[in-house]
C-alpha cells in the first residue's frame, strides 16, 4: 500500500526535521527481513567481460566466484557491492550519517540542489543539501580525501521511498583542493520479495590524468537468503 509522505517547509522547519524526513524516505533494506541475497553476475571492465556467481551476506561478507577476473578487480568488485549494501542498512537511516552532531541550516547558501545542512563539529566536515525530501548532496572528508556526492536522478518505489538513479561522485585532494578525479554512478533495481535490489551498477571513473575507465555490474536470477 502506497504511503502519503508529506515534506516539510524548508523555510518553517528546523534542519533536524529535514534530516529526520530526507532519511526516513529512502528505500532501506529492513532489518528484520534483509539477510542477503545471491545473484548471478556479468562483470564488464573494460573491453573484458567475466560471468559468475556472487554471495551477500554482510558487508564483510561478501563472496564472489568470477572465472578470469583479477585480484585487483575482485577487490573493487567487493568494495563497490559492499557499499552499495551500507548504503542500504535500515539501522543506518541508509546511508552512513554523523549522528552525535547538532545540525543547522546554512542560511543564504541554498542553490538549485535545495538547503544546505552543516554538522557542526563533525570532524569529517560533513555537510548536506536537501530538495524535496532527497538528500541532493553529501560533502564529506575521509579516508585521505574530500568529496562530493551529487544525486542527480531518484527512482520513486511502490510506497513513496526514493533510491539513487544517477549520481556523481566528486573527489578533491584536501590540502589544495584541486580536482583529483570523478565517478559517475547509474543504478537499477528490481523488486524481488517486496525489496528493492540492484540489477545494474555502472561506474564511469576520470581520474586526474584524465584517463577514463569503465565498469559495469549485472545482476540476475536475484534470490533473497534467509535467516
Amino acid at each position: 500500500m502506497a504511503v502519503s509522505v508529506t515534506v516539510p517547509d524548508a523555510t518553517s522547519t528546523t534542519a533536524e526535521t529535514l534530516l529526520q524526513d530526507a532519511r526516513a524516505r529512502r528505500a532501506t533494506f529492513p532489518d528484520d527481513q534483509f539477510h542477503g541475497f545471491m545473484a548471478a553476475v556479468t562483470f564488464r571492465e573494460g573491453s573484458q567481460t567475466f560471468t559468475g556467481h556472487v554471495t551477500l551476506k554482510t558487508i564483510r561478507d561478501i563472496t564472489l566466484d568470477l572465472p578470469g577476473a583479477s585480484q585487483e578487480s575482485l577487490e573493487w568488485l567487493r568494495g563497490v557491492l559492499a557499499m552499495n549494501l551500507a548504503h542500504r542498512l535500515e539501522r543506518s537511516g541508509g546511508m552512513p550519517v554523523p549522528t552525535n552532531y547538532p545540525v543547522f541550516i546554512a542560511e543564504g547558501e541554498d542553490n538549485a540542489l535545495g538547503v544546505k545542512i552543516v554538522f557542526e563539529g563533525d570532524p569529517l566536515g560533513s555537510s548536506y543539501r536537501i530538495q524535496d525530501g532527497v538528500i541532493t548532496e553529501v560533502c564529506r572528508q575521509m579516508h585521505g580525501s574530500r568529496f562530493t556526492i551529487t544525486t542527480l536522478d531518484v527512482v520513486i518505489t511502490e510506497d513513496g521511498r526514493n533510491l539513487p538513479r544517477h549520481y556523481v561522485v566528486t573527489y578533491f585532494d584536501p590540502e589544495t583542493g584541486r580536482l583529483s578525479g570523478v565517478a559517475q554512478y547509474t543504478e537499477h533495481y528490481a523488486l524481488v520479495g517486496g525489496i528493492h535490489l540492484p540489477t545494474f551498477i555502472r561506474i564511469i571513473e576520470t581520474n586526474q590524468e584524465g584517463i577514463t575507465t569503465v565498469r559495469a555490474i549485472e545482476l540476475h536470477d536475484l534470490t533473497l537468503l534467509a535467516d
